[in-house]
């Protein structure tokens, strides 16, 4: 197991007022910051990981955007590119090692997300490479061990058919309980990595349904360091939602809808839309129709693009509150408007179960 020790300092003050900054919330601020660094010094690989880093605070509310995904893959491969240009007796070394391994994971996950299915294979294999290297050059550092913990928690623990995928591509596997271990260890011992640890710790568990106790758990401490935060609020009322806690739940999405009347930074677009449906989902199960159903037609009046499947599943949740009003003709129409909606998140599943539920109930109706 590694060991704190901070003889080796990968962040100095500044930086780490940068990445205290960005978690808070204030990635549009930060983004013109790092970009004046750039601006000063081309070179500084540190600033062009952390302007990747904005962007990618600036996808995470709105995955299905991909606006950012070239600039986001630029400033990575910039970092890289720079950080392997420092000299092996130069000061700067460990630091350079520590962006160009991290810069390295989080290319190849990234690529790994979008699909980009061949340059992810290659780009997979260096980052573990430049991980381990990491790891080697700073055995009892625990800080060195997050790119190392990030590639095993992500590459690791396949379905049968992956890991044999994974061979025949000749891409690297991880061991999955040994990242999320390790990944553990550096958010609760580590210093320049101990946020990052914890961001990557949210993303796992959220992603398991059998781990949503854990996610809440990690939600809440992040919120709570870092209260104006959108994502981190996001997840917790997500959190809460998918342990049918509807009451806390729609608390956590009112609060971010107050913050995003208020004008508060980071508190776009996307989060408001997202809030505003996840707050009717809430007033549903509640039992709250009517409010539930001013905040359905606030939804489909104000028709928002962005995300998507906002208005899909807006008039998913019309559909029952018509339903529960007896209005089944209206209810028809709303599930038939829902499911000409790109099925995301399972949304033609759940209307077309309730529109099968409608259209008994009318028959019924007919038939008296």
């Amino acid at each position: 197991m590694f060991q704190p020790d901070f003889g080796v300092e990968f962040l100095d003050g500044s930086l780490k007022d940068i990445v205290w900054l960005n978690f808070s919330g204030r990635a549009a601020l930060i983004f013109q910051r790092v970009s004046s660094f750039i601006s000063t010094d081309p070179s500084d690989y540190k600033a062009y990981f952390l302007r990747a880093s904005c962007y990618g605070w600036f996808i995470a509310p709105n995955p299905a955007n991909r606006r950012y995904d070239n600039p986001l893959l630029e400033s990575l491969e910039a970092c890289i590119d720079y950080a392997a240009r420092v000299e092996e007796d130069s000061s700067e070394y460990g630091k350079a090692l520590y962006f160009k391994a991290l810069a390295m994971v989080v290319q190849a996950r990234f690529k790994a997300i979008r699909g980009y299915k061949f340059s992810s294979r290659w780009a997979t294999r260096g980052a573990k490479d430049a991980a381990e290297k990491l790891v080697e050059k700073f055995p009892d550092e625990i800080d060195a061990a997050l790119p190392l913990a990030i590639f095993h928690a992500f590459w690791g623990g396949s379905p049968i058919w992956a890991r044999i995928a994974q061979v025949a591509l000749l891409v690297p596997r991880g061991d999955r309980k040994r990242g999320i271990r390790m990944l553990e260890q550096i958010a609760e011992n580590g210093d320049d990595s101990k946020l990052w640890a914890s961001l990557a710790l949210l993303n796992i568990y959220s992603m398991n349904p059998h781990s949503t106790h854990k996610a809440l758990e990690v939600a809440q401490q992040l919120h709570y360091l870092f209260p104006d935060n959108a994502l981190f609020q996001l997840t917790l009322g997500d959190c809460y939602r998918s342990l049918g806690r509807w009451v806390l739940a729609e608390g956590v999405y009112q609060s971010i809808l107050a913050k995003v009347k208020s004008r508060l930074p980071g508190n776009d677009e996307d989060v408001c839309e997202i809030s505003r449906l996840r707050a009717v989902e809430c007033q549903i199960n509640l039992g709250k129709m009517q409010e539930a159903f001013e905040g359905v037609k606030g939804i489909l009046t104000s028709n928002p693009i962005n995300p998507e499947w906002v208005v899909p599943w807006a008039h998913l949740y019309a559909a029952r509150i018509y339903r529960y009003r007896g209005d089944l003709k209206r209810a028809e129409r709303a599930l038939r408007y829902a499911l000409e909606g790109r099925d995301i998140d399972k949304l033609h599943k759940a209307a077309n179960q309730e529109l099968e539920a409608v259209r008994k109930e009318l028959k019924k109706q007919e038939e008296k």
